[in-house]
Protein backbone atom coordinates (compact mmCIF):
# COMPACT_ATOMS: atom_id res chain seq x y z
CA UNK A 1 0.00 0.00 0.00
CA UNK A 2 1.47 3.14 -1.07
CA UNK A 3 0.95 6.40 0.72
CA UNK A 4 0.81 9.39 -1.53
CA UNK A 5 2.01 12.57 0.06
CA UNK A 6 -0.44 15.32 -0.79
CA UNK A 7 0.66 18.84 -1.43
CA UNK A 8 -1.27 21.47 0.42
CA UNK A 9 -1.44 24.97 -0.89
CA UNK A 10 -1.74 27.86 1.49
CA UNK A 11 -3.60 30.92 0.26
CA UNK A 12 -2.16 34.30 1.30
CA UNK A 13 -3.95 36.01 4.16
CA UNK A 14 -6.66 38.42 3.17
CA UNK A 15 -5.75 42.06 3.44
CA UNK A 16 -7.45 43.84 6.30
CA UNK A 17 -8.16 47.53 6.06
CA UNK A 18 -6.79 49.63 8.86
CA UNK A 19 -9.53 51.72 10.38
CA UNK A 20 -9.00 55.42 9.99
CA UNK A 21 -9.60 56.83 13.49
CA UNK A 22 -10.47 60.21 12.08
CA UNK A 23 -12.83 58.94 9.41
CA UNK A 24 -14.57 56.49 11.73
CA UNK A 25 -15.39 59.02 14.45
CA UNK A 26 -18.99 60.23 14.37
CA UNK A 27 -19.48 63.84 13.52
CA UNK A 28 -20.68 65.66 16.65
CA UNK A 29 -23.91 67.57 16.37
CA UNK A 30 -23.57 71.28 16.42
CA UNK A 31 -25.25 72.21 19.68
CA UNK A 32 -24.09 75.81 19.50
CA UNK A 33 -26.87 76.89 17.19
CA UNK A 34 -29.61 75.50 19.41
CA UNK A 35 -28.08 77.15 22.47
CA UNK A 36 -27.85 80.44 20.63
CA UNK A 37 -31.46 80.10 19.57
CA UNK A 38 -32.51 79.57 23.20
CA UNK A 39 -30.61 82.66 24.37
CA UNK A 40 -31.42 84.86 21.38
CA UNK A 41 -34.12 86.72 23.27
CA UNK A 42 -37.88 87.08 23.32
CA UNK A 43 -40.79 89.49 23.07
CA UNK A 44 -42.75 90.36 26.20
CA UNK A 45 -46.25 91.79 26.34
CA UNK A 46 -48.80 92.36 29.11
CA UNK A 47 -52.08 90.44 29.08
CA UNK A 48 -55.18 89.89 31.14
CA UNK A 49 -54.24 86.61 32.81
CA UNK A 50 -57.74 85.09 32.51
CA UNK A 51 -58.57 86.05 28.93
CA UNK A 52 -55.03 86.50 27.50
CA UNK A 53 -56.19 89.70 25.83
CA UNK A 54 -53.24 92.02 25.33
CA UNK A 55 -53.35 95.24 27.38
CA UNK A 56 -50.87 98.10 27.75
CA UNK A 57 -47.67 97.60 29.74
CA UNK A 58 -48.53 99.74 32.76
CA UNK A 59 -50.58 97.12 34.72
CA UNK A 60 -47.70 94.62 34.47
CA UNK A 61 -45.05 97.20 35.32
CA UNK A 62 -47.03 98.13 38.44
CA UNK A 63 -47.73 94.44 39.27
CA UNK A 64 -51.48 95.02 39.38
CA UNK A 65 -53.71 92.02 40.16
CA UNK A 66 -55.00 90.22 37.09
CA UNK A 67 -52.19 91.36 34.78
CA UNK A 68 -49.41 89.01 33.71
CA UNK A 69 -46.37 88.95 31.44
CA UNK A 70 -46.70 86.83 28.29
CA UNK A 71 -43.74 85.84 26.10
CA UNK A 72 -43.12 85.10 22.42
CA UNK A 73 -40.01 83.88 20.59
CA UNK A 74 -38.41 86.51 18.38
CA UNK A 75 -39.52 84.83 15.17
CA UNK A 76 -43.20 84.86 16.22
CA UNK A 77 -45.77 87.50 15.35
CA UNK A 78 -46.63 89.64 18.38
CA UNK A 79 -50.30 90.15 19.20
CA UNK A 80 -51.75 93.65 18.89
CA UNK A 81 -53.34 95.38 21.87
CA UNK A 82 -56.94 94.27 22.31
CA UNK A 83 -56.40 90.90 20.64
CA UNK A 84 -56.00 87.50 22.28
CA UNK A 85 -52.44 86.29 22.64
CA UNK A 86 -51.75 82.80 21.25
CA UNK A 87 -48.82 80.46 20.72
CA UNK A 88 -46.80 82.06 23.50
CA UNK A 89 -46.12 81.25 27.15
CA UNK A 90 -46.42 82.69 30.64
CA UNK A 91 -43.00 81.18 31.40
CA UNK A 92 -40.15 83.58 30.73
CA UNK A 93 -37.48 82.17 28.37
CA UNK A 94 -33.77 82.93 28.46
CA UNK A 95 -32.14 85.81 26.65
CA UNK A 96 -32.77 89.53 26.25
CA UNK A 97 -36.29 90.92 26.48
CA UNK A 98 -37.83 93.15 23.83
CA UNK A 99 -41.13 94.98 23.93
CA UNK A 100 -43.41 95.60 20.95
CA UNK A 101 -45.64 98.49 19.87
CA UNK A 102 -49.39 98.37 20.41
CA UNK A 103 -49.98 97.37 16.78
CA UNK A 104 -47.88 94.21 17.24
CA UNK A 105 -46.03 92.67 14.35
CA UNK A 106 -42.92 90.57 13.81
CA UNK A 107 -39.24 90.93 13.09
CA UNK A 108 -36.63 93.51 13.93
CA UNK A 109 -38.91 96.38 12.90
CA UNK A 110 -41.02 95.96 16.04
CA UNK A 111 -38.27 95.08 18.54
CA UNK A 112 -38.04 97.73 21.28
CA UNK A 113 -35.00 97.36 23.56
CA UNK A 114 -35.29 99.27 26.84
CA UNK A 115 -31.75 99.66 28.17
CA UNK A 116 -31.90 103.14 29.73
CA UNK A 117 -30.51 103.60 33.24
CA UNK A 118 -32.90 103.61 36.19
CA UNK A 119 -33.23 105.01 39.69
CA UNK A 120 -34.55 102.52 42.22
CA UNK A 121 -36.68 103.27 45.27
CA UNK A 122 -38.07 100.91 47.89
CA UNK A 123 -41.87 100.93 48.03
CA UNK A 124 -44.75 99.10 49.61
CA UNK A 125 -45.95 96.88 46.76
CA UNK A 126 -49.67 97.37 47.44
CA UNK A 127 -49.52 101.18 47.41
CA UNK A 128 -46.15 102.05 45.81
CA UNK A 129 -45.51 104.46 48.69
CA UNK A 130 -41.79 105.04 49.09
CA UNK A 131 -40.18 103.77 52.29
CA UNK A 132 -36.65 103.36 53.63
CA UNK A 133 -34.29 101.21 51.56
CA UNK A 134 -33.65 98.95 54.53
CA UNK A 135 -37.01 97.22 54.00
CA UNK A 136 -36.00 96.08 50.51
CA UNK A 137 -32.43 95.38 51.56
CA UNK A 138 -33.78 93.08 54.28
CA UNK A 139 -36.26 91.47 51.88
CA UNK A 140 -39.27 92.29 54.05
CA UNK A 141 -42.52 90.81 52.77
CA UNK A 142 -44.78 93.26 50.95
CA UNK A 143 -41.95 95.58 49.86
CA UNK A 144 -39.98 95.72 46.63
CA UNK A 145 -37.70 97.82 44.45
CA UNK A 146 -39.44 100.09 41.96
CA UNK A 147 -37.34 101.26 39.02
CA UNK A 148 -37.85 104.71 37.48
CA UNK A 149 -36.27 105.87 34.22
CA UNK A 150 -33.36 108.26 34.53
CA UNK A 151 -35.42 110.91 32.71
CA UNK A 152 -38.38 110.50 35.10
CA UNK A 153 -39.30 111.82 38.53
CA UNK A 154 -38.41 110.21 41.87
CA UNK A 155 -40.86 110.52 44.79
CA UNK A 156 -39.73 111.77 48.18
CA UNK A 157 -40.03 109.55 51.24
CA UNK A 158 -43.70 108.88 52.00
CA UNK A 159 -44.85 109.78 48.46
CA UNK A 160 -46.20 107.44 45.77
CA UNK A 161 -43.95 106.24 42.97
CA UNK A 162 -45.35 106.31 39.41
CA UNK A 163 -44.28 105.65 35.82
CA UNK A 164 -41.71 103.02 36.78
CA UNK A 165 -41.66 99.26 36.95
CA UNK A 166 -41.15 96.45 39.43
CA UNK A 167 -39.38 94.62 36.62
CA UNK A 168 -35.61 94.63 37.15
CA UNK A 169 -33.94 96.55 34.31
CA UNK A 170 -31.11 95.38 32.09
CA UNK A 171 -29.16 98.60 32.64
CA UNK A 172 -27.65 100.25 35.72
CA UNK A 173 -29.95 101.09 38.67
CA UNK A 174 -28.95 103.84 41.12
CA UNK A 175 -30.11 104.52 44.68
CA UNK A 176 -32.06 107.75 45.11
CA UNK A 177 -31.80 110.66 47.50
CA UNK A 178 -34.52 110.92 50.12
CA UNK A 179 -35.91 114.22 48.86
CA UNK A 180 -36.61 112.79 45.39
CA UNK A 181 -37.11 115.10 42.43
CA UNK A 182 -35.63 114.91 38.95
CA UNK A 183 -34.35 111.34 38.58
CA UNK A 184 -31.01 112.27 37.03
CA UNK A 185 -30.29 114.64 39.92
CA UNK A 186 -31.71 112.35 42.61
CA UNK A 187 -29.64 109.35 41.47
CA UNK A 188 -26.67 108.86 43.78
CA UNK A 189 -23.45 108.48 41.83
CA UNK A 190 -25.04 109.02 38.42
CA UNK A 191 -23.11 111.11 35.89
CA UNK A 192 -25.04 112.36 32.90
CA UNK A 193 -22.89 111.60 29.85
CA UNK A 194 -24.52 114.50 27.96
CA UNK A 195 -24.04 117.05 30.74
CA UNK A 196 -21.57 119.90 30.07
CA UNK A 197 -18.38 120.14 32.10
CA UNK A 198 -18.94 122.04 35.36
CA UNK A 199 -17.61 125.58 35.36
CA UNK A 200 -16.81 127.85 38.27
CA UNK A 201 -19.53 130.44 38.85
CA UNK A 202 -18.76 134.11 39.18
CA UNK A 203 -19.29 135.85 42.52
CA UNK A 204 -17.82 133.15 44.75
CA UNK A 205 -17.42 134.66 48.24
CA UNK A 206 -15.49 131.84 49.90
CA UNK A 207 -12.40 134.13 50.13
CA UNK A 208 -10.42 131.43 48.39
CA UNK A 209 -10.10 129.34 51.56
CA UNK A 210 -12.40 126.52 50.41
CA UNK A 211 -14.28 125.57 47.31
CA UNK A 212 -18.04 125.27 47.07
CA UNK A 213 -19.01 123.09 50.05
CA UNK A 214 -22.16 121.52 48.58
CA UNK A 215 -20.39 118.18 48.25
CA UNK A 216 -18.61 118.44 51.61
CA UNK A 217 -20.06 117.10 54.85
CA UNK A 218 -20.28 119.53 57.75
CA UNK A 219 -21.99 119.49 61.15
CA UNK A 220 -25.43 121.08 61.45
CA UNK A 221 -26.59 119.95 64.92
CA UNK A 222 -24.73 119.27 68.16
CA UNK A 223 -25.80 117.71 71.48
CA UNK A 224 -23.50 118.20 74.49
CA UNK A 225 -20.88 119.60 72.14
CA UNK A 226 -20.96 116.43 70.05
CA UNK A 227 -22.01 116.42 66.40
CA UNK A 228 -25.20 114.39 65.87
CA UNK A 229 -26.26 115.62 62.44
CA UNK A 230 -24.51 116.78 59.29
CA UNK A 231 -25.66 118.42 56.08
CA UNK A 232 -26.38 114.90 54.85
CA UNK A 233 -28.70 114.27 57.80
CA UNK A 234 -32.20 115.70 57.35
CA UNK A 235 -33.94 114.47 60.50
CA UNK A 236 -32.90 113.57 64.05
CA UNK A 237 -34.61 111.89 67.00
CA UNK A 238 -33.28 112.24 70.54
CA UNK A 239 -30.01 113.46 69.11
CA UNK A 240 -29.70 110.52 66.71
CA UNK A 241 -29.73 110.95 62.94
CA UNK A 242 -32.72 109.02 61.60
CA UNK A 243 -32.91 110.26 58.01
CA UNK A 244 -30.20 111.24 55.57
CA UNK A 245 -30.06 113.02 52.24
CA UNK A 246 -29.62 109.77 50.33
CA UNK A 247 -32.46 107.97 52.12
CA UNK A 248 -30.30 105.73 54.27
CA UNK A 249 -30.70 105.54 58.03
CA UNK A 250 -28.00 106.56 60.45
CA UNK A 251 -26.56 104.72 63.46
CA UNK A 252 -28.00 101.26 62.71
CA UNK A 253 -27.47 98.51 65.26
CA UNK A 254 -28.19 94.82 65.53
CA UNK A 255 -30.92 95.32 68.12
CA UNK A 256 -32.45 98.63 67.09
CA UNK A 257 -33.23 100.32 63.81
CA UNK A 258 -35.15 103.30 62.52
CA UNK A 259 -38.22 102.64 60.38
CA UNK A 260 -40.64 104.81 58.40
CA UNK A 261 -44.09 104.28 59.90
CA UNK A 262 -47.24 106.39 59.74
CA UNK A 263 -45.47 109.14 57.84
CA UNK A 264 -42.66 109.64 60.37
CA UNK A 265 -39.49 107.95 61.53
CA UNK A 266 -39.69 105.62 64.55
CA UNK A 267 -36.87 103.83 66.32
CA UNK A 268 -37.83 100.19 66.84
CA UNK A 269 -35.82 97.84 69.07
Amino acid sequence: MFLVAGCTTTSPPAETKTADPVAEQPTPEDSTNSADDDDAGFFEICVNKKTRLRINYRPCDDARPGAAWYFFPLEARVTATGSKAKHGSFKQPRGDAYRAPAKGGSGSDVMIADVDDRVKVCVRKATRIRVANIRCDDGEKGYGWYYIRIDGTVPAMGEKADDGSFREPYAEAYNARGKGGDAAKAAIGYEDPDAPDPEEEDGDTDDGDTEDGDDEEYCTTTVNNECVATNECTETMNGVCTRTEDGYLGTPSRKCRNIWARKHWTRRC
